[in-house]
């Protein structure tokens, strides 16, 4: 641990400049900094401490432990939440939920001072990681306080498995003190174990993404004409990244349909203007989902850009199709199931390997089809319109969800059973 610490601390200014440079970035985020040196944003009663912790990076992790918090909350309505993320966008999603009902505060820097501070001030009761979230001193202190460290939706691909087993000795220190991993797959949980995760605290389980894409939608959260709504086809294209965007505007020009309205959503929303800059080049009017404060999407232009969070799961409930991002590039796909529901045909990319199980099922379902190139998928989005199977679809989609829900149930079982220990 003290190379590590070493390394860490050498790194610091460099963590620093990452999240100063940060599009997200704004003058409130300057007075948090010091929650990423263990400093509470706020004081805070002693009723509040004595938490159930739970650590979401990003959006992506939010959504995926709303189900999560709120089975703890059922299970230990005595029992405070923390949640912990590590983006601005991850804290502004939780905050857009629970407001100020749920304790949060951004993850401290894994420095072993600051982790300290962090621990003290809050004196967690566990320590729950979603995730690929491996952090060595968050680990290694809760392991001395004999608070117990558990990591849920826990993958960890071949590729990284490798990299760890050069620092064998170190890696089975660290994942041995981990009181309980339930992985996405077989071949994960095979992964941990070899990195010295113990057999009888290792286990496999449904992602928790499912029983987050079981979850009904309370509403729509913008405007729209319901009587143009009738006459478009609207292409949701989900989490996309940078050179994506270029690639579906070109799909969506080659479609050269004009009752077909195309949704860009960034997976970073800071990027909307950049996105919006691209169409511009294009010649084709946009608008952008939020202006002057309201949420209209506004079906009069060809393209509309999401620049705002927590809009994806209504505008798939009203899509007739669904690209998913990060799948034309090396990044390894964002989450396939929230449209699953909906029973949209889905098309993506050939980068999956985040989603590498789900992707392969929904493949043998005939619900994802793939391509790469702008030919194969403006080809795709055509058939995909013609097709009338789409109340098949739904059907294939809600009971492929169904037979893959109660991970959540299962986990929080798992962890009762840690704490009643």
């Amino acid at each position: 641990m003290i190379l590590y610490n070493l390394i860490t601390f050498l790194y610091l200014p460099f963590a620093l400049l990452k999240v100063f440079s940060k599009k997200e970035f704004s003058k409130e985020e300057i007075y948090r900094v010091k929650e990423r040196f263990g400093f509470l944003p706020k004081k805070i009663n002693d009723s509040e401490k004595y938490s159930i912790w739970i650590h979401a990076v990003s959006v992506g992790e939010v959504n995926t432990s709303l189900s999560l918090i709120e089975e703890l909350k059922e299970k230990y309505p005595e029992k405070n939440i923390l949640v912990t993320t590590t983006t601005v966008t991850g804290s502004h999603r939780l905050k857009k939920i629970y407001g100020d009902s749920l304790n949060h505060q951004y993850i401290p820097f894994d420095l072993f001072f600051s982790v300290q501070k962090f621990i003290n001030s809050w004196n967690p009761i566990c320590m729950i990681l979603i995730d690929t979230e491996i952090w060595p001193n968050m680990i290694e202190q809760c392991s001395k306080r004999n608070i117990p460290s558990i990591l849920l939706n826990g993958r960890l691909s071949n590729s990284s498995t490798k990299k760890y087993l050069k620092l064998s000795k170190f890696a089975k220190k660290l994942f041995s003190k981990i009181n309980l991993i339930i992985a996405q797959s077989q071949e994960d949980k095979n992964n941990f174990m070899k990195l010295g995760a113990e057999k009888e605290k290792t286990f496999y389980d449904f992602s928790l993404k499912f029983d987050a894409a079981n979850e009904t939608l309370p509403g729509l959260s913008f405007k729209v004409d319901a009587d143009a709504l009738i006459d478009k086809k609207l292409i949701v294209c989900a989490s996309t990244h940078p050179l994506e965007e270029n690639i579906l505007l070109e799909c969506f020009k080659n479609l050269d349909d004009d009752s077909c309205h195309l949704i860009l959503v960034p997976r970073h929303p800071h990027r909307a203007n950049e996105v919006g800059k691209i169409i511009e080049e294009s010649d084709i009017d946009f608008s952008f989902l939020e202006t002057d404060n309201q949420n209209i999407l506004d079906l009069k232009n060809n393209i509309s850009v999401v620049n705002q969070i927590g809009h994806l799961d209504s505008l798939f409930s009203i899509a007739d199709l669904a690209f998913i991002g990060g799948t034309l590039i090396p990044h390894g796909g964002q989450n396939f199931l929230e449209p699953v529901k909906y029973g949209l045909p889905l098309s993506s990319g050939k980068s999956t390997f985040n989603f590498k199980g789900i992707a392969a099922e929904l493949l043998d379902l005939d619900i994802l089809k793939q391509g790469e190139t702008v030919e194969q998928i403006s080809l795709i989005w055509k058939n995909q319109l013609l097709d009338p199977s789409s109340s098949e679809l739904k059907i294939k989609g809600k009971a492929y969800l169904s037979s893959k829900k109660g991970s959540v149930k299962r986990s929080v079982e798992k962890i009762n059973n840690i704490l009643k220990k």
